[in-house]
Formats: C-alpha cells, structure tokens, sequence
C-alpha cells in the first residue's frame, strides 16, 4: 500500500512539474526597423501591442539575430546553431532548388521542444527549404500552417488587385515571383484563403492556441509582415498618410504610408493573440518572445540611431527590436543591456522545458537569470557572425565587449559601440594591437564554418521552375514527375 501512495505521489508531482513548465511563444517579424516600434521611439506607427510587451516584461537594448537578412538569420534561429557551421552562407534564392535550405539530418529547437513533450507549431514564413527533408513537419513541428518560400504576396494570386498578372506570367518565372507565389499549407496540404495574409496567419495562431491548451506547447508565430511587397488592406493604409509619416531618409512617404499599415496590421494581430491568452487563462504561464529577423529595409523602415539596413553587417542589418514577457518571473520594464542573440531564444526555451542544453550542441545560451534577474552577468564574453550575402564571399563581425571588428574581404573596420553607437568613427588605424587580437579570434572561430552546399542557380533559365510535391498542386509550380 505504501509503494502505492509513493507512486501516486510521483506521478502526482511529475504531472505538476509538466503542469508548470511554460509554454514558449516565438513571434518573430520580417524586416521590421529598429526603431519602428514605440519602446525604441517611433512616432509616426503606434505599436502599442508590441509594446505592452516590453512595458509587461523586458527589453533588450542589444538584442541580435544570427545574419542580417533573413534566410541566415532564420536559419540560425531554428536549428540553434550558428548557421555558417552547417555550411549555410547568405540568402537562398530559388525556392524549389532542393540544396537552398537546411541540410538534411539536422536537428532543430521543435525538435528539442517535441522530445520534452511539448506540442510544436509553425505558421506563416518558413524559408528554410522545400524538399520532403526540409519541411517543417520532418524539422520538428507537429504542425505547420504557412508558404515555405523566403516571401508571399498578402493576397491570394487570383485577387482583383492583381488583374491576373500571377495567372498569366510568363516562363520562366523571376526569383522574387516565384517566392512570392508558393501556395498557402496546412502540413502537406494547399489551402484556399481569402483574407489579407497577415489576418490569416493570426486566426490560424489563435486556433493553434486554443486546440493545444491542454499541454505544454511552442509555437513560432513566423509573420512575413512587413517584408515587400508593400501591401495592405485599404482602410488600414488610409490610417497614416503619406503626408505625416516620418521623413527618413531613402524612404519615400507612400511606400513608408503602406509599411506603417502593414506593421499596425501585425501589431493588432498580436494584440488577438495575446488577448486568447488572456481568455484561455494561460498568460500567467506562457513566456512570449518578439523579434524582428533583421533589419529593416533602407526604403521602407527606420533603424536610426543605429547605421546601415538589411543585408549589412553594421548595427541596422544585426541588432533588432526584441522583448520577452513573462508574468511573475521577469520584472515589468525591465531594460537589459548587456548582448543577446536570437539563438538564446532556443536554448533558454529548451531549458525551460527541462532539457540537457550539453545534449543539443546549440550555440546559445540559457537567459532565464539574466532576463528574470537573478544575476546581471553577461550571458556572453564574445559574440561572432559570418555575414557573406553571397556564396564566395568571407565577411563577419565579432562583437567583445563594447568593441565590434568588421570583417570584409581584406578590410577591416572597429568601433565601440558604447561611444558609438551609429558606428561613424573607424577606430582600426588607432588600434591596431586591438584589431590584430580580435581578427585572430574572429578566424580562430571561423574555422568552425564549413563551405556552403548551395549550388550555383546558373543551370539555365528554367532551372527549379517547378517541382511535383503534392502541396504544389493547383500552382503554375506544380509539374508531374515524369519518372
């Protein structure tokens, strides 16, 4: 009888252990500026659900991703690992080119997140690759509702907005085309949808809440706003005219007009979503991260006081917008100075769960002190990126300290980002002992990097066109196999 109440006992605390572990929520934008959110003092675009984030939880001021455009950076996020260490350098192009995604055996954090018993969904932007070994179901996630290309027009390709320019196009089809005309899926399956994407990729994260309530889950809430194309319904455009939206330089007011209603359109879906968690009860427990996967583009987004844009290897292209709010454990109005990555998200996540981070090779590393506050240590001594925007290139950044070399071809550039925030001072024919010491420890970790295994897209005008996965049926890419 006795051994009988002891078990009961255990199970008793093994169900309250798995009852308190948090769900993990990931909302991650695409292209979003860094200051084109109100806690990092934008003006003319009110985000006030991104910001009830921060004001809830906390802020990190130097919060990067793992590649300044978004292939890399995505790429990074999800397996955990420094993307160029897998051999991944600069952004895939063709979509249904089987080698322009993630490499086949490799794990990622669903991965991780599945094996401590959490259910595990995606929706919206996965740009990881399209083959069977690259989909999202065979990459960790029970469920997945989005397009697996790099882009995706906000309507469907048939919309009266279009005037049948998707449905008469041309062969072969422009890279930007094609990702932006993959089909809308639910696993392995096409869907029909009618709503300004955005909407959709919500509506379909609210029932993702809503049917896995019942247990520990993760969910990467992948939205493609505000990447181009500049679209957005009507009466939401209407909200900011050209005529009062920030000068910034490079950007012209109507395409920053359309870029402020594609960003308040993300911003009210998040609202919903946070609103489901209030009315599910399960706010209390559940940790809510938001990022940006790089920086914002130069004729769109606001990445002042920071230099430089998507694709660079200055702060605009490597530091984002980023947050995490969770009740009781991490301090409302928290502002966290010290560096962070994006892989970070992962590990502490895995740690939550109750995972062995020495069991998962991640590059990243458990926050959950840093961010709750039981110790203001930095989480990291050094951090380092290989940032090529193309296959043959060799560029990087390390970041130690306040000091940031940058790497490119023969050149070098440092500054000090505590001083110099806008990086308008090159400090490397001041110091040079200091450049020499960390160029050495920049190649030293680069020899972790492995040779890219993307193939060259020069293999003829209709080369990767087309592809006979079930999911493309219905599409001007679906083509049978003739084998």
């Amino acid at each position: 009888m006795k051994t009988l109440i002891a078990f009961a006992i255990m199970l008793m605390g093994s169900a309250a252990c798995a009852e308190s572990r948090p769900n993990i929520i990931v909302i991650m934008a695409d292209d979003l500026g860094y200051a084109d959110v109100g806690f990092n003092g934008c003006s003319d675009i009110p985000t006030p659900n991104i910001d009830s984030l921060a004001d809830d939880g906390a802020r990190f001021s130097s919060g990067y991703v793992t590649g300044p455009m978004c292939g890399p950076s995505r790429a990074g996020f999800i397996t955990g690992q420094i993307q160029s260490r897998f051999g991944w350098h600069g952004n895939p192009n063709q979509p249904l080119n089987p080698t322009h995604g993630l490499p086949t055996g490799i794990k990622t954090v669903a991965h991780w997140m599945q094996q401590q018993g959490y259910a595990t969904g995606g929706v919206g932007k996965w740009h990881m690759g399209t083959t069977h070994d690259q989909h999202p179901n065979a990459l960790g996630f029970d469920d997945w509702y989005g397009f697996l290309s790099g882009g995706r027009l906000y309507y469907p390709m048939d919309h009266p907005s279009y005037n049948g320019k998707y449905l008469r196009m041309k062969k072969p089809w422009g890279m930007r085309d094609m990702h932006h005309t993959m089909p809308i899926i639910h696993n392995q399956q096409p869907l029909q949808w009618e709503q300004y994407l955005t909407r959709e990729l919500t509506d379909y994260g609210i029932g993702y809440i809503e049917e896995n309530q019942g247990k520990p889950f993760f969910l990467f809430m992948s939205y493609n706003a505000p990447h181009e194309y500049l679209e957005a319904p009507e009466e939401t455009i209407a909200k900011f005219p050209a005529s009062e939206m920030t000068k910034i330089p490079g950007v012209k007011p109507q395409a920053r007009s359309i870029y402020a209603a594609m960003v308040d359109e993300m911003d009210q879906g998040i609202g919903k979503l946070l609103e489901t968690l209030d009315r599910l009860e399960l706010s209390q427990n559940t940790v809510v991260w938001f990022l940006s996967d790089n920086g914002g583009m130069k004729r769109t987004s606001d990445n002042r006081p920071l230099r430089g844009a998507k694709w660079d290897s200055f702060e605009g292209g490597l530091r984002v917008p980023m947050v995490v709010r969770w009740p009781t454990k991490v301090k409302p109005g928290t502002v966290l100075d010290h560096p962070v990555t994006s892989l970070d998200i992962g590990a502490t996540a895995i740690a939550l769960a109750g995972g062995d981070l020495s069991k998962t090779q991640l590059d990243g590393a458990d926050i959950t002190d840093y961010m709750t506050g039981q110790t203001s240590d930095a989480p990291h001594d050094e951090l380092f990126w290989r940032t090529d925007r193309k296959v043959g290139q060799k560029s990087g950044v390390l970041r130690v300290g306040d000091f940031k070399l940058i790497v490119q071809k023969n050149e070098v550039q440092l500054f000090n980002l505590k001083d110099d925030l806008s990086e308008t001072t090159d400090l490397s024919k001041s110091q040079p002992e200091r450049v020499q010491t960390m160029l050495r420890r920049w190649q030293e970790l680069d020899q972790q990097s492995k040779p890219s295994y993307f193939e060259s897209t020069q293999k003829g005008k209709n080369a990767y066109q087309y592809a006979d996965y079930q999911w493309l049926k219905g599409t001007p890419h679906y083509r049978a196999s003739e084998n």
